[in-house]
């Protein structure tokens, strides 16, 4: 009983280091103050001009933009938010990569894992938020729609997780991070956009990608089908990938 007593203090004293440290660094640090902001400037690049546009379509062309509404939203926010978070945590890592921390946890009580789950916490915290304020920010998400979103950005968090675990395995330094911040923005919040259009059968071989899952959940939350499976499979499949790319990290770090 003392054991698990004294552990929770220990946890929480991890925590407000780690954290009390980040806030620090994303105040001296211009880029990441622009990239926690960013997702507020998307939401009103949707919120501002979509509604209008949508009725001039409709008005001059006849086209209809509104079955569309749920993929805009899914380009410009669901998965951007991964992006934002993932590649923000991944640079932080790397930040304290060159500043030797990874190295000197080696030798520290805290374990290297209790450094990664802080991370991970904190990356699905943050897309969870991003996730459901800046959909229901824009003013088109249903209301019904709303808890079934806090699950789509659980699985965005994870998704986070991946694409800085992905970012610690192909970059080396800041340069070299954003560099893979940029071509994985195209495979992880571009292709999975793809399946929209497709049948439903042949979706299926989008799910490799990771980020493939909060977007056709987001799709079946948004017209209020059935979505837990999505949720299920994304978050096993998402749970053995960053497995495996955390071992991986966890070798390279050695």
């Amino acid at each position: 009983m003392s054991a698990v007593v004294t552990q929770v203090p220990k946890s929480r004293s991890v925590t407000r280091t780690f954290l009390g440290k980040d806030l620090r660094g994303i105040y001296r640090e211009p880029l990441l103050i622009g990239v926690l902001i960013a997702p507020v400037l998307w939401t009103l690049m949707v919120r501002l001009p979509l509604p209008a546009a949508t009725a001039l379509l409709r008005e001059r062309y006849g086209i209809d933009l509104v079955p569309y509404h749920s993929l805009i939203l899914t380009g410009f926010l669901v998965l951007t938010a991964p992006i934002v978070t993932g590649g923000l945590a991944g640079l932080m890592v790397l930040d304290e990569r060159d500043e030797g921390t990874l190295q000197a946890l080696r030798v520290s009580p805290v374990p290297l894992l209790a450094y990664v789950r802080y991370r991970a916490s904190i990356a699905v915290v943050l897309t969870i938020c991003y996730t459901v304020a800046t959909t229901a920010g824009t003013g088109l998400l249903p209301a019904r729609a709303v808890l079934g979103t806090v699950f789509v950005g659980i699985l965005g968090g994870l998704s986070a997780l991946v694409v800085a675990l992905l970012l610690l395995a192909f970059a080396g330094n800041k340069v070299e991070g954003i560099a893979v911040i940029r071509a994985l923005g195209v495979l992880i919040a571009g292709i999975p956009l793809v399946p929209f259009f497709l049948d439903a059968g042949w979706q299926w071989f989008f799910g490799l990608l990771p980020t493939y899952w909060p977007a056709k959940m987001f799709w079946v939350v948004y017209e209020g089908g059935t979505w837990w499976p999505y949720f299920a499979i994304g978050v096993a499949y998402h749970t053995a990938l960053a497995w495996l790319l955390y071992r991986y990290f966890q070798r390279s770090t050695a």
